[in-house]
Parts: C-alpha cells; sequence; structure tokens
C-alpha cells in the first residue's frame, strides 16, 4: 500500500497556538507546521533539475 500525501486535510483544533489537522484519507492526526515542512521538502525533490546553457 502507497504511503498517503496527506493532500486532503481537516482542522482539528488549536491548542497552545499549534494548529492540529486530520488527514481525510488515512486519519492521521498531526501538526499543521509538520504537513508543511513535508509538503516543501517533496515540491523541492519533485523539481526537475536544470542545465545551464554553455
Amino acid at each position: 500500500m502507497p504511503l498517503c500525501e496527506h493532500k486532503r486535510t481537516e482542522f482539528l483544533m488549536r491548542r497552545d497556538g499549534v494548529d492540529y489537522l486530520r488527514c481525510v484519507d488515512c486519519d492521521q492526526v498531526f501538526e499543521a507546521e509538520d504537513l508543511e515542512q513535508v509538503s516543501a521538502y517533496d515540491d523541492a525533490e519533485e523539481e526537475p533539475q536544470r542545465r545551464k546553457a554553455s
């Protein structure tokens, strides 16, 4: 089974300034800032490498 990418989330609550989200697909609960870090990392990996023109 492939890993869930947590594309569909819902807000659960905010506690002590931390937002908690739940993934609609896999039901995992996590801090919103954890998801933001993963998304930024994934985007960087998927970006094609560009070569300089010589």
